[in-house]
């Protein structure tokens, strides 16, 4: 899209999450004027409860070869990494679907460029926002990746190779595991580490970010529910329950509402909710950097005094619904990896809803029909580490200054149908 020259034009953004606020700010960077409308309070949805990962030399689509059978065998089980609740769900029918046809090796080699390219540039960007004022804490310490057995861990190191990543050193065992991670209980028999990947505290970052777009003259609107965008083709104007806003463009970055925006358009994103859990424990001896545990699915994130524990995905039920039993089979998957944790002494348990595309990347650009109204949704697994990047796409779109080859296949055109609107 190329919308001419619109420096000093207006913008009214969609969402007051992680993807909103970055996209805010680039957005005034870019010398835009620029309202965020927040339907609950800044950083809601998925923004503050995830595992704080930044790894961009690790990114890859989730529907990859070999994936189907491992799932499809653990979707039975209620404590199962993956779980789909169990009822007639037409749209998850058919995400399921469109899933399994983008697992071939050709669509994740290209799937995975596009986020590579997507990517590129994301600690550059992330020490920017920190400069700024947007400071997460970040934590250099690389990635530790855990395995029940040396075969499994062989497996993952092979592709995290094939990926290009920076890998230090090779398979660790026995008494190497134990130095590189002490922490670490006796479930963890062999691993490697992962350099130069970061973490940082979301819900910090989330807050911190919200101040440096506001002292940019960004105004953030919060408790203000959109009930819908609509185009005159000069103008957006963005319909809440605490009144109306009129601009020249608008950013969709409401997450998993995002859908139920497209759809009152006439267009269906054929995205769905993956819900991801989290909470956070105490133990006598954190691990000294993030830990994934390959085989369980889950992520130890440490944070100041404590350890956040992230993992699962479930799928088919309300995009807020908590259900404790996840947070059970996180805890019964990862004690063994970490046996002295007080796993029974969880605080901020917590839900929050991923928005999954079928192939695995963000819809970032114009909704089909809609050349002033953009999507900036369904990043799936990555939306923090791929939400600087995002925004600068999106400034980047609105301006007319995008680079095409980042652009294209993220367009949402590529998943969209028609749809009767709502």
């Amino acid at each position: 899209m190329t919308a001419g020259s619109i420096t000093g034009g207006s913008v009214t953004v969609v969402g007051g999450g992680i993807i909103g606020l970055c996209s805010a700010f680039h957005l005034a960077e870019a010398g835009l004027r620029v309202t965020v409308v927040e339907r609950g309070t800044v950083g809601g949805g998925a923004s503050r409860g995830n595992a704080g990962e930044i790894c961009p030399d690790l990114v890859a689509p989730l529907p990859a070869p070999g994936v189907i059978g491992p799932a499809l065998r653990g979707l039975p089980r209620p404590d199962s990494a993956l779980y789909v609740r169990p009822g007639l769900d037409v749209e998850l029918a058919r995400f399921l679907l469109r899933f399994a046809r983008n697992t071939t090796r050709r669509r994740h080699a290209a799937g995975t460029r596009a986020l590579a390219a997507l990517a590129r540039d994301t600690f550059t960007l992330f020490d920017e926002l920190a400069a700024a004022g947007a400071d997460g804490d970040a934590d250099a310490s690389g990635f530790l990746f855990a395995h029940a057995s040396p075969e499994s861990a062989r497996a993952a190191l092979r592709e995290h190779r094939a990926l290009g990543a920076p890998v230090d050193g090779g398979l660790l065992q026995g008494a190497d595991l134990a130095a590189a991670e002490p922490a670490l209980g006796p479930a963890a028999r062999a691993g490697y580490v992962i350099r130069e990947q970061r973490s940082i505290d979301p819900s910090l970052f989330v807050d911190r970010l919200a101040a440096t777009v506001r002292a940019r003259g960004v105004e953030i609107v919060e408790g203000a529910r959109v009930t819908a965008v609509t185009e005159d083709g000069t103008r957006v104007r963005v319909r809440t329950v605490v009144g109306d806003l009129d601009a020249d463009h608008a950013v969709i970055a409401a997450g998993i509402w995002s859908r139920e925006l497209c759809r009152q358009l006439g267009v269906g994103i054929g995205v769905v909710a993956g819900k991801g859990y989290s909470f956070s424990v105490g133990a006598d001896a954190l691990p000294r950097r993030v830990v994934h545990l390959g085989d369980a699915r889950v992520v130890f994130t440490p944070m100041g005094k404590r350890l956040r524990v992230a993992g699962t995905m479930e799928f088919g039920s309300g995009a807020e619904e908590f259900h404790a039993r996840r947070v059970a089979a996180i805890v019964a998957a990862a004690r063994g990896y970490l046996p002295d944790a007080d796993w029974a002494g969880r605080q901020d348990e917590w839900v929050g809803a991923r928005v999954m595309t079928p192939d695995g990347l963000p819809l970032i650009g114009p909704v089909p029909g809609r050349h002033r109204i953009l999507l900036a949704s369904g990043h799936n697994m990555l939306g923090l580490m791929l939400a600087p990047a995002t925004g600068r796409l999106v400034a980047g779109l609105v301006t007319g200054t995008a680079d095409p080859v980042v652009a294209a296949p993220l367009a949402p055109g590529r998943l969209a149908r028609r749809v009767r609107p709502r």
